[in-house]
């Protein structure tokens, strides 16, 4: 596994735990086959498989930084930010800054909801969470290490779509998640493989 992506483990759907330099964050926390202790959980929207109460409470501390969309404010009262697309955050040394994600010729996720992608920075290395999207003009600006990019093709972009959103934010390493379920298979995930020049990185599910 390329260096940039040790620490990284995707657990299914969109969840996503990175450990490095000693920070544990998780994005969309879902699946999780193993107990941690999170310093930071970044929440992209409420649908049931990116917000789990129960995989929440399996790496939540008293000590962790829970952040999410201003628009979940019903569903979750007690996290410590809420952020809008373009809001950027500095958390002990971890910049984040909070991106738009929604579709474009879809129902499941309006615009209008404010729902989040996430660009942040451990140890050096820029990620970039792209939430639940489709390509949208905001990723020309983004610039990362690694993007981790859906490619499902039915809640959110398939694996074209996922091509030129790597090559608008210039990823060094592109890492497809939401594959393997909802009708999408591995297929898809090699299928954007095949159409970037940047290295994509497969992962197996944990666990």
């Amino acid at each position: 596994m390329n260096d940039l992506l040790n620490g990284v483990t995707w657990f299914r759907g969109s969840s996503i735990r990175i450990r490095r330099a000693g920070v544990e964050l998780h994005i969309d926390p879902w699946g999780l086959t193993e107990s941690g202790e999170a310093h930071f959980i970044l929440l992209t929207h409420p649908h049931y498989d990116n917000f789990s109460e129960e995989d929440i409470a399996r790496v939540r501390t008293d000590q962790t930084v829970v952040v999410a969309p201003a628009s979940m404010k019903k569903q979750l009262d007690d996290a410590d930010h809420f952020m809008r697309p373009g809001d950027l955050i500095s958390l002990d040394g971890v910049d984040i800054l909070a991106v738009p994600a929604y579709n474009t010729d879809k129902k499941f996720h309006p615009r209008k909801n404010g729902w989040l992608g996430y660009v942040f920075t451990i140890d050096g290395v820029t990620y970039y969470h792209a939430g639940d999207t489709d390509l949208v003009a905001s990723m020309k600006d983004i610039r990362c290490d690694i993007a981790f990019l859906p490619c499902d093709g039915r809640y959110t972009m398939g694996p074209d779509e996922a091509a030129e959103a790597a090559r608008a934010c210039e990823a060094r390493i592109v890492v497809p998640i939401r594959w393997g379920e909802a009708g999408s298979s591995e297929e898809d995930a090699q299928r954007l493989a095949e159409l970037i020049s940047a290295d994509v990185t497969i992962l197996d599910r944990a666990g």
